[in-house]
């Protein structure tokens, strides 16, 4: 049986492997480095989010290969200039967060700070599943909508 002092230091490690993949995550993104953000997700992995088709719609993405070509689509639609992390809880094998990302339209070249609240679970330290909720009328001014 473990001690609470023992307890506490796997808890702080846990927190600590995913606060790093998680800021890794979000690092790749940035960077457009798809192909190595797959070994952060699970082979199951999903993702929950809205898109824009003149105005928010919801989409899922099931499996590790549709939320990669998700994030390529994302990457495809906007230029992530800047992020600030507002707001990391972490409580397990799960994560909510709220960042501030100065996003960039790649044709007209507009820029647009843009919130987006995000949401993940974790499973052997893989990311199974995201949730993410971006200002819908702040996409909208950066996408010309």
């Amino acid at each position: 049986m473990l001690t609470s002092d023992a307890n506490r230091q796997l808890s702080t490690l846990d927190r600590d492997l995913i606060e790093r993949r998680i800021r890794a995550m979000w690092d790749m993104r940035r960077r457009g480095q798809i192909a190595e953000l797959a070994s952060l997700l699970a082979p199951d992995c999903v993702y929950v989010g809205k898109t824009w088709f003149g105005k928010p719609a919801p989409i899922r993405r099931e499996g590790r290969a549709a939320c990669l070509e998700w994030a390529r689509q994302l990457n495809a639609m906007f230029t992530s200039v800047d992020m600030k992390i507002l707001y990391l809880v972490i409580d397990g094998d799960q994560a909510a967060a709220c960042r501030r990302i100065r996003m960039r339209e790649p044709g007209g070249g507009r820029l647009e700070d843009v919130i987006v609240c995000s949401f993940m679970r974790f499973r052997g330290g893989a990311v199974v599943e995201i949730v993410e909720y971006p200002d819908t009328l702040a996409m909208a001014r950066l996408l010309g909508d």
